[in-house]
């Protein structure tokens, strides 16, 4: 299992996500609603420009058609427009949509008709053909017997109802296709979304991955095409897993060997240098003797070597402090970092105070982890004191299923972690990569920095599955 390393470095932002059911369900429903409005607009203009060339093509038509009906319903010297027997022109109103108003010479309304159908529209189709065509749209004629004299006014005009009936039948048949298109749409819908629906448990497993877990796997769905996806990320993260597996079990080898060259390395110490230093100061102690009762001028020799003896004593015990915690095997992790931060609490003096709270058990840990966990708050200690200048840091340490320790200190504030982390972060990293577990490095709530890490403990009992 990897490790991660964050040093919560600016992302770039990421792209608005698009749900392709969603979007293809949206454009083809907007992509109707267009054209259906599209279809609607030519269709009134359609009818108005129609209404208006009829009138102008058939008015003079109706004029002679009620001219006729004048003369044949009249004498030749009475000639009236009363009582006018209009039916001739249901035939032309079958086919246009016309109203007729007849006024006597003092333009006094005689006769109004319209000739359409008895249906209805709406009546904001009704408005909007009326507003198209305009109110100017008309044929105006005089009705007479002999030229220049004339009995009566006759004004053809567009039948608003008429036409709009006509253009509500179009814009119906519209209508039904339109609906249509939204029904298809919705029978693409269903199935595009059925395919689709692999693709959350597909996003759900790759979070996993991107969290550590490699061991998880894309599920078989029934598009080829997410099949394939599929095919080509459980391949990758079976090679990832393995190349992982191989990497931490490397890693850990290479810890294993660094503490047991450090073991030996401070075995070698003590038993060789701290013998010779104790020897020395055994031999400088009494060549102080003997200096004071015979030769008092070799005493500052003496002194000196004794002096400097002591300094070499206290400089390998933390040599060897650094090499090989001591207690640590004998007494467990716990009391090694009690010891470790009371060591740091006397070293400063009040000038910064440590703080170590454990939750859980850790005596049955593996040595490597026992080891690291040490090493970790060692170093993140030291980094705190050194570099960060804090006056308080807290080493909490827990065991809930998997071992969680954060170090976090009130030092000097801070945006980011450097960009180049140095070797102490660096080594920390190599140790948490070693155990599958997360080291993320990051700004403190309380200003200074914080050290967060996360093993699981199953990578850590059983490397060989990792």
């Amino acid at each position: 299992m990897p490790a991660r390393y964050h040093t919560l470095l600016p992302l770039p932002a990421p792209s608005p996500a698009m749900d392709l059911k969603r979007k293809l369900l949206i454009r083809i429903t907007l992509f109707a609603i267009v054209i259906f409005t599209i279809a609607v607009a030519f269709v009134i203009e359609q009818t108005s420009s129609r209404a208006r060339t009829h009138i102008e093509r058939t008015g003079s038509t109706i004029q002679q058609l009620v001219a006729n009906e004048v003369a044949r319903n009249s004498d030749a010297f009475h000639r009236s427009i009363n009582n006018l027997d209009l039916s001739p022109l249901d035939a032309i109103g079958q086919l246009i949509h016309f109203c007729i108003e007849i006024a006597d010479l003092d333009l006094r309304p005689v006769t109004t008709r319209c000739f359409s159908e008895a249906e209805e529209a709406p009546a904001l189709l009704r408005w909007a053909i009326d507003q198209r065509i305009g109110p100017d749209v008309s044929f105006r004629s005089g009705i007479g017997y002999y030229p220049g004299i004339k009995v009566g006014e006759l004004v053809v005009r567009p039948n608003i109802v008429g036409e709009a009936v006509d253009a509500w039948r179009q814009i119906r048949t519209l209508l039904w296709i339109t609906l249509g298109i939204l029904f298809l749409n919705f029978l693409v819908y269903v199935p595009v979304r059925r395919a689709l629906r692999p693709t959350e448990q597909i996003l759900a497993s790759l979070a996993r991955m991107e969290n550590g877990d490699l061991g998880v796997r894309l599920p078989q769905v029934e598009l080829i095409e997410l099949q394939r996806i599929s095919a080509v990320i459980n391949h990758l993260a079976d090679r990832l897993q393995k190349t992982m597996g191989e990497q931490q079990r490397l890693a850990q080898r290479l810890l294993t060997v660094r503490e047991e060259e450090r073991r030996h390395l401070a075995r070698e110490l003590h038993d060789e240098f701290g013998q010779c230093l104790t020897s020395i100061n055994a031999e400088a102690a009494y060549a102080n003797e003997l200096a004071r009762d015979d030769l008092p001028a070799l005493l500052p020799c003496t002194r000196a070597i004794a002096r400097t003896t002591a300094h070499m004593m206290e400089t390998l015990q933390q040599i060897l402090g650094r090499l090989r915690p001591i207690g640590l095997e004998e007494f467990g992790l716990v009391a090694g970092l009690e010891q470790l931060v009371s060591d740091w609490n006397q070293r400063l003096r009040g000038r910064c105070h440590y703080r170590l709270e454990c939750d859980g058990r850790f005596d049955d840990l593996p040595d490597n982890l026992t080891v690291s966990l040490y090493r970790i708050v060692q170093e993140s200690l030291t980094n705190a004191t050194r570099h960060g200048e804090a006056s308080e840091v807290r080493v909490r340490l827990s065991r809930r299923g998997r071992i969680e320790l954060c170090i976090e200190d009130n030092g000097r504030p801070q945006s980011s972690p450097p960009a180049e982390p140095g070797h102490g972060v660096l080594g920390m990293h190599e140790r948490v990569q070693a155990l599958g577990g997360t080291f993320v490095l990051a700004p403190g709530e309380r200003g200074g920095m914080r050290v967060s890490v996360r093993i699981p403990l199953a990578t850590v009992q059983h490397p060989a599955e990792a």
